[in-house]
């Protein structure tokens, strides 16, 4: 087969992030679908309208100053040198008929049990952007129905903090009235904070082994990046490139494009189908790593062999042959006795037509039978 096998539908990341049960209503914000780096464009004031998610939501969060220093997606992003501060502001839009009380607090974004992000819980102790962010009111704010509130916050930069990205969140979060049972539940919006220092980037990658097993009548492999630097934090977008039996061919590996703090990592995960029946693949992972901004590092895994023979066509076939010769055997010794039984019959034939020629009857024929008649006395 000198095509290329295709990819399975419907591979899922093998790395879903396992958040506390009350995170599991939040991180809205957490999509992650940023754009890298810090934006740059033309100023442009707070947009009066909700933001999209609210509008099938009991609240919303928007980024205050919209378009001038925040991500995309509502998040908020930063390039700022150490000892430096900036000022900005989340709005927050109360959607519902009754007034709200929202919690709001910064947080440290740390990677996650089995992949990915999560913000920190609230009280734990801040140790990166969750402390240099401070919100210039109280962390308590009530909105009116059907209207919209501004928090206020600036973020400093520590003077000596080494170069490199750093992550946190703005947590905004909806604490309901307990219901039956006395259980409250929360929900929680966390939006990102990318902070970009400048200076000399620490983008080292490195990858697991490569994986695989037989998974719906395909291949399945995974492999595991791994974010080894010290002070950049990066997305990655990873392939599998598939050699033998033709043209080079390519398979994608998911997810793609989340974030990896340093220290941290995510397994991809990649399924190839139609693979051939009797032929030689190597299969080799590639990820590219890129730091916002623009610098981007490829790496390759270790490669996989893999050969493929009809194991189930060779045994029937070998057990064809067996029981064919079985038979062979058993046959030839029949026809074996019926030869010789043949020749002997034949033999005999012949020599009962040389008695009757010579005039003699034959042994045992009753006209040789001496009878009273001829016998004298």
């Amino acid at each position: 087969m000198n095509g290329c096998p295709r990819a399975r539908g419907g591979a899922t990341a093998t790395h879903r992030v396992r958040f506390p049960a009350l995170w599991c209503l939040l991180l809205t914000g957490l999509v992650l679908a940023l754009a890298p780096g810090a934006q740059a464009a033309s100023a442009a004031g707070p947009s009066p309208t909700p933001p999209e998610s609210a509008a099938k939501a009991p609240f919303g969060v928007r980024a205050g100053l919209y378009g001038l220093t925040t991500l995309t997606g509502g998040h908020f992003g930063y390039a700022l040198k150490a000892g430096a501060r900036i000022e900005d502001s989340a709005v927050i839009y109360n959607e519902s008929d009754e007034a709200r009380t929202f919690h709001v607090y910064a947080a440290d974004v740390a990677h996650a049990a089995g992949g990915g992000l999560a913000p920190a819980q609230e009280g734990q102790r801040m140790a990166g952007v969750g402390a240099w962010l401070k919100l210039d009111s109280e962390a308590a704010v009530t909105v009116r129905p059907k209207s919209r509130a501004t928090v206020r916050f600036s973020l400093a930069v520590p003077a000596g903090t080494p170069p490199g990205s750093y992550l946190g969140s703005l947590v905004t979060a909806l604490r309901t009235p307990a219901v039956s049972g006395g259980v409250n539940t929360e929900t929680r919006i966390a939006r990102l904070v990318e902070l970009t220092v400048p200076g000399t980037a620490d983008l080292q990658v490195s990858l697991s082994e490569l994986e695989h097993r037989s998974a719906g009548g395909g291949e399945e492999f995974t492999v595991t990046v791994r974010n080894t630097g010290s002070n950049v934090l990066y997305t990655f977008a990873g392939s599998l490139r598939i050699t033998g039996g033709g043209s080079p061919c390519t398979v994608p590996l998911t997810p793609t494009g989340i974030y990896v703090i340093p220290g941290g990592s995510a397994t991809l995960t990649g399924r190839v189908a139609d693979l051939p029946a009797l032929g030689r693949r190597t299969v080799t992972a590639s990820v590219t790593a890129t730091v916002p901004g623009g610098t981007a590092k490829t790496v390759d895994s270790n490669s996989v062999r893999l050969t493929f023979f009809p194991w189930l066509i060779a045994a029937l076939a070998v057990g064809g042959l067996l029981a064919l010769a079985l038979l062979l055997v058993v046959t030839r010794g029949r026809r074996r006795a019926w030869r010789r039984r043949r020749a002997e019959e034949r033999t005999a034939l012949r020599a009962l037509r040389r008695e009757l020629r010579a005039g003699k009857p034959p042994a045992g024929d009753p006209r040789e039978a001496p009878s009273d008649s001829d016998e004298h006395p």
